[in-house]
């Protein structure tokens, strides 16, 4: 390993952004987690579409990283990859907004570019009868599948608009329509799609076009999760929703999907448990203007979020710990060519238990202040503070699309 690529990595960590690169190199402190991860996705090499997973953790025990791992693996195993941390504008209460958020941004194993526009650009229109995307009944609404049929009608502008609309940039029906008519000689029908019923044929269109392309499935990677605490009840419900079906927890996942999830235990801890309205009974009563079978998944998604289909990330064990820290030291020696001495266990004591940023931050201000001023001397804990879960009702509540 040269110096440039032991830069890469110390300024990665000191950023607190996990890279592939990083990733490669540092010492895996979660075999447990990640050989799961290795099995599900080795079935879905095998065209088996297996349950998502949650992934829970303390803030700062390395749910990121988790992530980052998850995903250098799976593009080593020729799946296609994509990932989104939720926010305000991001969460997956609003399923088409979600998926306008995850389409453009797919990674694949042999390319730097995201998306897939370059690969369906090799392909011709008699080339896509090889796909189950024209496979009438595959998908809940036809009009994505027939706007990628469109697609391969159309050059220049017109074909990179539909593009646009495969992707979350939605066209109006009169512009989908004026593209049709032209490219094909005839009139779009009438599809009446509707974006909080039909979103799931855009996912199933893209997963099937990567198929297309030559990839084992996609992959989708979910951070952040608990701040669908933030939402309001109603919102919390259709996120709650969404999320059991792209992790296929309900069984009705037919596409090639598999979702991983990292969430903080801080959304179990503030809503979920140790409160008489916590979400386990909220949100039954609010599936039941749904029937029964919404009753029953929604119960279903709770069990599996918390036992059956879920991973925690625990605290690091002390020696893995040292293992870290010391190829940290090694890599700080030879980012810049000189030769560094921590005691990483002495380091590990001092500070206590704490995250894992935490101590990977105090090494490399230790060894920092080492290479520059020849100061031997742990720093100070680092504070790390979480924010409360806060519902905000009015803000987010209605948005449920």
């Amino acid at each position: 390993m040269n110096n440039i690529e032991s830069i890469f990595v110390i300024e990665s960590l000191r950023a607190g952004i996990p890279t592939r690169l990083s990733t490669r190199i540092l010492p895996d402190l979660r075999c447990n987690l990640t050989e799961k991860i290795t099995e599900d996705l080795s079935s879905f090499d095998r065209g088996n579409i297996p349950n998502g997973r949650i992934l829970w953790g303390q803030y700062g025990q390395g749910k990121t990283h988790a992530l980052t791992a998850i995903e250098h693996t799976a593009l080593d195993m020729n799946f296609a990859v994509s990932r989104v941390s939720l926010s305000r504008e991001v969460s997956c209460h609003n399923l088409y907004n979600f998926f306008g958020n995850v389409a453009p941004r797919i990674k694949t194993p042999d390319s730097t570019l995201e998306g897939i526009q370059h690969y369906l650009n090799k392909f011709q229109l008699s080339d896509i009868h090889k796909s189950r995307i024209l496979e009438e009944g595959r998908y809940v609404n036809s009009l994505p599948s027939i706007v990628f049929e469109d697609y391969f009608y159309t050059e220049g502008e017109e074909k990179d608009k539909l593009y646009g609309d495969l992707t979350g940039l939605r066209l109006p029906t009169p512009e989908l329509g004026r593209i049709h008519r032209k490219s094909r000689q005839s009139s779009l029908q009438k599809m009446n799609f509707k974006k909080n019923e039909h979103t799931s044929a855009y996912f199933g269109v893209i997963a099937d076009a990567l198929r297309l392309c030559g990839f084992s499935g996609w992959v989708i990677l979910i951070d952040e999760v608990e701040l669908i605490g933030r939402l309001g009840k109603t919102a919390r419900y259709k996120a709650y929703s969404n999320l059991s079906w792209l992790l296929n927890w309900s069984g009705g996942m037919k596409y090639p999907i598999y979702t991983v999830a990292a969430a903080a235990t801080r959304l179990q801890d503030d809503l979920w448990y140790g409160k008489k309205d916590d979400d386990r009974s909220i949100m039954p009563e609010l599936a039941a203007k749904y029937g029964d079978a919404a009753i029953a998944d929604i119960q279903n998604f709770f069990v599996k979020a918390v036992d059956t289909h879920s991973l925690k990330i625990l605290p690091a064990k002390e020696e893995d710990l040292e293992k870290l820290l010391d190829k940290i030291t090694h890599l700080h020696g030879d980012a810049y060519t000189w030769s560094p001495e921590l005691d990483s266990s002495s380091l590990i004591k001092q500070l206590g238990s704490q995250p894992v940023r935490t101590y990977i931050r105090a090494a490399l201000e230790y060894l920092d202040l080492q290479y520059l001023y020849n100061q031997k001397q742990f720093p100070d804990t680092i504070g790390l503070g979480e924010l409360p879960l806060v519902q905000e009702e009015e803000n987010l509540s209605m948005d449920v699309e």
